[in-house]
């Protein structure tokens, strides 16, 4: 199945089922979810069917929230023109799987913007690209240099410090 959205431009991985193996593999950097505390807030940003967003439920992630551009799952919102539909300092946990490689530079920093203005101190981010021909990454070395763009992004005025990082994703955390 795929999707297409707004910017003409869509991603095939959108009808995959289950969460993305880096995320079912890594999602416990984040913390456990538990009933004596509040429950931390995610944010799924280009969430498609919502397979990231359901797998963080079934960890007891209960407070959730799912954008996408095309809006079959979750709140229809477009990534990088619109503001974001959350409060200041809301989210403890970021999803940004499969996202960043299909909007442009001026799309980029708008939601960059406002991934920090929603990020809470110590917030977690997962950030997964691919080079997909239809992308501003369409190479694996213009990908490498869209994270590397990204994490430059981040650190400007706020301090995310990398957890892991690989040629095609990387997990930060916001300083507290």
């Amino acid at each position: 199945m795929s999707r297409k959205y707004l910017n003409e431009r869509w991603c095939v991985r959108c009808g995959r089922e289950g969460p993305t193996p880096y995320l079912r593999d890594n999602w416990e950097l984040f913390g456990v979810a538990s009933s004596q505390e509040p429950s931390k807030a995610v944010l799924d940003i280009g969430c498609g069917n919502g397979r990231n967003t359901k797998f963080m439920q079934a960890q007891g992630f209960t407070n959730t929230a799912a954008l996408d551009m095309v809006g079959d799952y979750g709140h229809k919102v477009v990534l990088g023109q619109e503001t974001l539909p959350l409060l200041d300092n809301s989210v403890d946990i970021i999803l940004a799987n499969y996202i960043f490689m299909f909007l442009d530079i001026q799309e980029r920093e708008q939601l960059v913007s406002e991934l920090q203005r929603v990020a809470r101190p110590g917030c977690h981010i997962m950030v997964e690209l691919y080079p997909a021909k239809d992308s501003e990454a369409s190479t694996k070395e213009t990908m490498i240099a869209l994270r590397d763009e990204l994490l430059v992004a981040l650190n400007s005025g706020q301090q995310w410090a990398v957890v892991r990082k690989t040629q095609e994703r990387f997990i930060g955390r916001l300083a507290v």
